[in-house]
């Protein structure tokens, strides 16, 4: 891809691939350093664009964190609390929902994550996630149960 492409996608994308990543290894300063990998890979790459750029973008964030997770042991629970939670209350409900969201599985987690601060349509996710749209609802669907079950 060229320079202008990648500044495009970057404008576009950095604050969900962000979003994304900083839930899904629940680390700021990890999320920071892959969400400027993912780009970096993305200025490295031979991608033409096919009208599936989002989707690429967030597969390449989702390979990094994976690899990430692969290579340091999952860290105990570390509460990455909203910027925007201003009240003990807003603060709670983040810590409630980063523990449920950590006794997702990966993959379940990855497809929720994915679609509730990514955006990702569901043929986005099944693109990213080498899915296909029906997986993509099961997993969904799943995490959701789960996730209503954990915070009940």
């Amino acid at each position: 891809m060229n320079r202008e492409q990648v500044d495009q996608l970057f404008v576009r994308h950095r604050d969900p691939v962000f979003r994304f990543l900083r839930r899904f290894v629940r680390d700021r300063g990890a999320a920071e350093d892959l969400t400027q990998e993912t780009f970096l890979r993305a200025l490295g790459a031979s991608y033409t664009a096919n009208g599936q750029e989002r989707a690429w973008v967030f597969q390449v964030a989702r390979n990094l964190a994976r690899d990430h997770l692969r290579a340091h042991a999952r860290a105990p629970l570390t509460a990455e609390l909203n910027e925007h939670a201003g009240s003990s209350s807003d603060a709670s409900l983040a810590l409630e929902l980063d523990s449920a969201l950590a006794t997702l599985a990966d993959d379940d987690r990855e497809v929720f994550l994915l679609k509730e601060i990514g955006g990702l349509a569901y043929s986005e996710i099944a693109v990213a996630c080498g899915l296909t749209p029906d997986a993509v609802r099961s997993r969904l669907h799943r995490a959701r149960l789960a996730l209503r079950k954990q915070l009940t």
